[in-house]
């Protein structure tokens, strides 16, 4: 099937350590159709986390066999990379997030999307207020027609 080759085409660049632009070309698809795969489908989510992670491992062996020479770039890298080991020690998170953790994001914005819709409206409503105590008809018209709807 083309799309299991495609993936594994993906995964297996993404293991190389090349960038997800990279890893596309050599898959033959967009960058799109990788994302929508890994927020659909938690096994390919997974294996594109194994496939970086199995990068950064052999980041850290080359690491430890250049011991003796210093390189700046493998030491940004792995910094990067595992900040636990080589940075300032804060852990980031950057496995996939199960369909619960996305729920609870997608909770969260919604209630802060309509929050701000409120705010909004109260804003409007209150400069509508102003203009309408100032004379002005159109606002005065337009808090009766918001006051019976």
């Amino acid at each position: 099937m083309q799309t299991d080759t495609q993936r594994a085409k993906f995964l297996e660049s993404i293991s190389q350590g090349n960038t997800v632009c990279d890893a596309v070309k050599a898959a033959g698809v967009s960058r799109a159709t990788v994302y929508r795969w890994r927020d659909e489908d938690p096994d390919f989510s997974q294996a594109w986390y194994d496939a970086r992670e199995d990068y950064v491992d052999s980041l850290e062996t080359m690491a430890k066999k250049r011991a003796a020479v210093s390189t700046a770039m493998l030491i940004f890298l792995l910094k990067s990379y595992r900040p636990q080991v080589f940075g300032d020690g804060k852990t980031r998170d950057t496995r996939p997030a199960s369909a619960e953790e996305l729920a609870t994001r997608a909770g969260r914005e919604l209630e802060e999307i309509e929050a701000r819709a409120r705010r909004d409206m109260e804003k409007q409503r209150a400069e509508l207020k102003g203009k309408a105590a100032a004379g002005d008809l159109l606002a005065q018209v337009m808090l009766a027609d918001r006051a019976g709807h």
